[in-house]
């Protein structure tokens, strides 16, 4: 993901929903805008 000018990883699973990207397992809205995705391991 890219938050202001840096490049992360995300180290939780999130889903895209109608208002963005939250957290799969909280339901919390995250701002981020995600470069890449892969399928969550389970």
């Amino acid at each position: 993901m890219i938050e202001g000018n840096t490049i992360h990883r995300v180290v939780f699973p999130c889903r895209r929903a109608f208002s963005g990207w939250i957290n799969a397992k909280t339901g919390e809205h995250i701002a981020v805008q995600p470069t890449h995705w892969r399928i969550w391991p389970r």
